[in-house]
């Protein structure tokens, strides 16, 4: 599957981290596990480019062939910011396969790749912080109350 080239392609990789977000100003960050169909249908509509070390290129295969996501992987790795243009990162979380000190392996077996299982968590960053989508938030709802009462109104004739 080819995804589309839009300029505000979703980054996807298999960890975070805080130099992934400095080309983003004050804002607000949701965070929320998405299913394989939700990834899909993400990007078909704004792309994806992968960030990944060459040597976790056996996982992403992997889990290209359980879910049939049609990823290209780079041979190399592509660093990226979050930015205006590129809100959306997705974190791949691999379960099932060892560790040292937290951090996947540099090589895994075929029986160990097999053991592998994926989960997405797709992060947001938006534009507002959250303190301004709060206050916002009260004052819409605040009209909203308004509005109510006026049209719930009683009037005495």
């Amino acid at each position: 599957m080819r995804y589309p080239s839009t300029g505000k392609e979703v980054y996807l990789g298999l960890n975070l981290s805080n130099t992934m977000l400095t080309g983003i100003g004050k804002g607000t960050i949701t965070r929320e596990t998405v299913s394989v169909d939700y990834l899909k249908e993400l990007f078909k509509k704004y792309g994806v480019i992968v960030s990944c070390k060459p040597e976790q290129r056996p996982l992403l295969e992997r889990m290209n062939e359980t879910y049939d996501l049609g990823l290209e992987i780079p041979d190399t790795l592509k660093l990226f910011q979050l930015s205006e243009q590129h809100r959306r990162l997705v974190v791949v979380n691999v379960q099932g396969v060892q560790r040292k000190n937290g951090s996947l392996l540099n090589s895994y077996t075929p029986e160990e790749l097999n053991e592998a299982t994926f989960t997405f968590v797709k992060y947001y960053v938006q534009s507002k912080h959250y303190d301004e989508l709060v206050a916002e938030n009260e004052k819409l709802r605040k009209e909203l109350e308004q509005d109510e009462a006026w049209i719930n109104r009683t009037d005495s004739i």
